[in-house]
């Protein structure tokens, strides 16, 4: 007897443990196929710059202009992928980065610089009225900064990297500390340790922004560097090691209790989040350094999946930045730049090993003979010479819950061409349960509509 396994498309209680795994593959809608989604390989790095100096700490782009930042070095990247050295900086940790036009901000809780683009200088920001800050943003001709350690926020002058030691005031909803500032359509979010004050521009001539007196959300921020904004609304880590998208002035949780494992008992400083749009899907992708794990939110599915690298738990990417038509990231251990593209099948020239754990087989308590297990997916795929010239699928099967598994068994793809091959692993013996994880290596594309067994 034939029966389908699903795909771990709903991923709305993942467990950590190993069942409904995604690693490098996530679900994507399809239309007019056989399957309502499949699963797909996950975007690759495909080299486009490197510094000299580094880690690449910020990207941010002012029209079709790339700016990078590198604890010593301020640079810009043109469309080539040349770099022209700007200025020198000093900064470390992660960095925030926004600009009014003319000139581009930079911080890192500690200092700040400022980058004028009509006279092409780089100078620190010294002024009286400036604090140290973790995050800057900008809204209405002003930069808006948290004073780190209070509940302040403060602005600079009008269309200006100038300062009024005067222009501040105190998110006072409740007494917390601020750790994150965020404009959004127009809106001034305050993140607190405990609360969210959101605030918005009514033009006083002494302090030009107003707490919105409707729009108090009990709940704080653990992560500064998480917050991040993509379809019309603002995404975190909350004081409760939850993460959620805010709907309204209402926060929703999104994460799963996979999710929330992986950031219990950490120092969650240096947690950061980005986002970005490929092929119509949305993305909030959260690395948790203290935990050597990048998990990525996909926001028109509702589901996550985690991103590796080959050599490290993490995904290699440290920021982002979408300008040309393309979404560049910055390596967080070298001065390189990459294009996150799904053209690509390596992390510059890495091997992307790809995994997902199927849902648990059983039948109750009774034992279960499973004769084989095949994979509906795209076949044929090989490269024409190299490493996937012969691609090939790895299974393990486990009989105790994921605590064992199996040694590697091996099924072509098919090479180019093969376009009828059929991928299928036979005899796996009688157990009361079954759990199966699939591996792919190989520089190829993937997309599996669905997974059946035999019993």
């Amino acid at each position: 007897m034939q029966r389908e396994i699903p795909l771990a498309v709903d991923t709305a209680e993942q467990d950590i443990s190993g069942n409904e795994r995604l690693v490098n593959v996530y679900p994507r809608k399809s239309t007019g196929g056989k399957y309502g989604f499949s699963l797909v390989g996950t975007p690759g790095l495909a080299f486009f710059a490197e510094l000299p100096t580094f880690p690449v700490l910020g990207l941010h782009s002012v029209g079709s202009r790339v700016f990078a930042f590198t604890p010593s070095k301020m640079y810009e990247i043109a469309k080539s992928g040349a770099h022209t050295e700007l200025g020198d900086v000093s900064l470390s940790g992660i960095v925030s980065i926004d600009d009014n036009g003319n000139q581009i901000v930079v911080v890192d809780g500690s200092k700040g610089y400022y980058y004028d683009i009509a006279l092409n200088e780089v100078k620190q920001i010294t002024a009286a009225g400036f604090y140290p800050s973790a995050t800057v943003t900008y809204q209405d001709g002003y930069f808006i900064f948290e004073r780190a350690g209070t509940g302040q926020f403060y602005l600079s002058e009008l269309l200006s990297v100038a300062f009024d030691p005067n222009d501040f005031a105190t998110a006072e909803g409740r007494p917390d500390i601020l750790v994150a500032v965020l404009s959004d359509h127009r809106e001034l979010f305050l993140f607190g340790a405990e609360s969210i004050e959101v605030w918005y521009n009514s033009g006083d001539a002494l302090f030009p922004f107003e707490r919105n007196q409707g729009a108090f959300v009990e709940k704080g921020c653990a992560a500064k560097y998480s917050v991040a904004k993509q379809d019309n609304t603002v995404f975190f880590v909350g004081s409760d090691l939850m993460v959620y998208r805010m709907l309204g002035y209402v926060p929703q949780r999104i994460s799963t209790h996979a999710v929330e494992l992986t950031l219990l008992n950490i120092d969650l400083s240096d947690c950061f989040a980005y986002t970005y749009q490929d092929s119509g899907q949305l993305f909030y992708v959260l690395t948790v350094p203290a935990n050597n794990i990048t998990w990525c939110y996909d926001v028109s599915l509702g589901s996550w999946h985690i991103r590796k690298d080959y050599n490290f738990g993490r995904h290699r990417s440290n920021c982002k930045v979408f300008a040309n038509n393309k979404t560049l990231v910055g390596d967080f251990q070298n001065g390189r730049i990459y294009q996150l593209t799904t053209d690509w099948l390596t992390d510059d020239g890495e091997p992307i090993e790809r995994e997902f754990v199927l849902p648990t087989v059983n039948d109750g308590r009774e034992f279960l003979s499973v004769y084989s297990l095949e994979l509906d997916m795209e076949t044929g795929i090989g490269l024409v010479q190299g490493q996937g010239s012969d691609p090939q699928a790895i299974c393990t099967f486990s009989k105790d819950n994921g605590k064992t598994w199996s040694n590697d068994r091996f099924a072509p793809i098919g090479k180019l061409g093969e376009y009828l091959k059929r991928l299928k692993w036979n005899r796996f013996g009688v157990s009361r349960q079954f759990i199966f994880k699939i591996r792919i290596t190989d520089p190829v594309k993937i997309d599996i509509g669905a997974a059946y067994i035999e019993v």
